[in-house]
C-alpha cells in the first residue's frame, strides 16, 4: 500500500510520522506532495519510506503525484476541485463532499436542508441582502469569506453601521465573496470528531474551544467540563451529519452552544486542531484514527482515558513562554508533552502545541 498525502503542513507530519506503528505495516511508502519547500513534514524527510514532492499544485504535478499512490488523503480543504475530480485513484475523505463544504455558504445550505442546525445566514449578492439581514437579525453581525479562509481569516464581527459602511468600502469590488451570518453570543464553542466506517459510527466524546483572535489557543477535555444534555445533543448531530457525509477519515464539527442548544458553525474533512488533545489523552490520536479509517483497518471504541488541555503555541499571541507560565502552575497534577512544528514565528501562526494531561 502506497499512501499519498496532499500537504506538508503540521497535519501532515502528525499523520505520516505514524507509519513506524505496526497496525500499519501494511503501508510500502508514503508519499507527500508539498507546494512550499521549508515545511513540518521536512522533519521526517530521513524517515525511510517517506518520500517528500515539492510542486506547484497544477493539474500536471497532482496527476503525476496521484500515479505513485495507492490511496490519497490531504491536509487542507482549499484545493482545487476540479484537478481532483481529474485524480483516478481513490480520494479520502470523499471529493463530492470536500466540494459541499469548500464554499461555507454552501456548506451552510446543505446543512439547513438536510435539517442540520445552523444559525441565521444570508447569501450576499448586494447591499440590499445586508441591509434586509440586519433588518431581520439587527447588530452585530458577521461576514465570513465563503472560500479559501481558515484560522477565522476571512471573518469580520460589524457591530454597528458606521462600521457597516466601513466595511462596505473596502470590500464593493468583492462583496459576493462574502456571506453573513448573525453573531451568535454563544456560551461555549464545542467541538467533536471521529469517523464513520463499514456502517459504523466512532467518536469522541467532545470538546470544549477557547478562541482568540479567531485562533484556537486552548481545548479542555475533562468529564464535567460540558453539560451532559448538550454532549447528548452534539453526538445526535455529528451522527446525522456522518450519515449524510458517508466517507472514511476523521471528521470533526465546531459547534456554538447557545440557550441550551447547539448550532454548527463549521465542518471539517480532516484531522483537526481541537483534537491534538487526542495525542496524549485518548487510547488513539486523531492521527492514527484517520490513517486505519482510510485503510480499512479495525478501530477500537475511542476513549479519553486522562483529562486534559491542549494550548496552541501560536507566535506573537501566545508563546512557548506563556504556556510554561501556565503551566508552572498546574505541574502538581499534569503531565505536560511539548510538540513543535519546525515553523518560523512569522507574524500570528501555530508553531507547535502543548499537551497538559493530568495525572492526579
Amino acid at each position: 500500500m502506497k499512501l499519498g498525502i496532499i500537504g506538508g503542513g503540521q497535519l501532515a507530519y502528525m499523520l505520516a510520522e505514524n507509519i513506524n506503528k505496526n497496525i500499519f505495516n501494511n503501508i510500502e511508502n508514503i508519499y507527500i506532495f508539498s507546494d512550499k519547500p521549508d515545511i513540518p513534514c521536512n522533519l521526517l524527510k530521513d524517515m525511510d519510506k517517506i518520500e517528500i514532492i515539492y510542486g506547484e499544485y497544477t493539474l500536471e504535478n497532482i496527476i503525476k503525484f496521484s500515479k505513485k499512490c495507492d490511496i490519497i488523503t490531504y491536509e487542507f480543504e482549499n484545493i482545487d476541485i476540479n484537478i481532483l475530480k481529474k485524480v483516478e485513484k481513490p480520494i479520502y475523505p470523499d471529493i463530492k463532499y470536500l466540494e459541499i463544504i469548500q464554499d461555507k455558504f454552501i456548506q451552510k445550505e446543505f446543512l439547513r436542508k438536510n435539517n442540520l442546525s445552523v444559525g441565521p445566514y444570508s447569501v450576499i449578492n448586494n447591499t440590499n441582502d445586508i441591509y434586509n439581514f440586519i433588518e431581520k437579525y439587527n447588530y452585530p453581525i458577521i461576514f465570513k469569506a465563503r472560500c479559501g479562509s481558515f484560522d477565522g481569516r476571512g471573518n469580520i464581527v460589524i457591530k454597528n453601521e458606521t462600521e457597516l459602511n466601513d466595511w462596505i468600502i473596502d470590500n464593493k469590488d468583492i462583496i459576493e465573496n462574502y456571506y453573513v451570518e448573525d453573531y451568535i453570543n454563544f456560551e461555549n464553542e464545542l467541538s467533536i470528531g471521529g469517523c464513520k466506517n463499514n456502517g459504523v459510527i466512532n467518536c469522541y466524546e467532545p470538546v470544549k474551544n477557547v478562541h482568540k483572535n479567531n485562533i484556537l489557543i486552548k481545548t479542555e477535555y475533562n468529564d464535567d467540563s460540558i453539560k451532559k444534555d448538550i454532549k447528548i445533543k452534539i453526538k445526535k448531530v455529528y451522527e446525522n451529519l456522518l450519515n449524510l457525509f458517508d466517507t472514511k477519515g476523521v471528521i470533526c464539527c465546531e459547534f456554538f452552544e447557545y440557550n441550551n442548544d447547539v448550532y454548527i458553525n463549521e465542518i471539517a474533512l480532516r484531522v483537526h486542531n481541537t483534537y491534538h488533545i487526542s495525542m496524549d489523552c485518548c487510547n488513539i490520536s486523531q492521527f492514527e484514527l484517520h490513517l486505519r479509517s482510510i485503510l480499512d483497518l479495525e478501530i477500537p471504541k475511542l476513549n479519553f482515558i486522562k483529562n486534559g488541555y491542549m494550548y496552541n503555541m501560536i507566535s506573537n499571541l501566545q508563546t512557548e513562554e506563556d504556556i510554561l507560565k501556565k503551566y508552572e502552575k498546574m505541574k502538581e497534577k499534569y503531565e505536560m508533552k511539548i510538540k513543535k512544528y519546525n515553523k518560523k514565528p512569522l507574524g500570528v501562526r501555530k508553531i507547535g502545541h502543548v499537551n497538559f494531561l493530568e495525572t492526579k
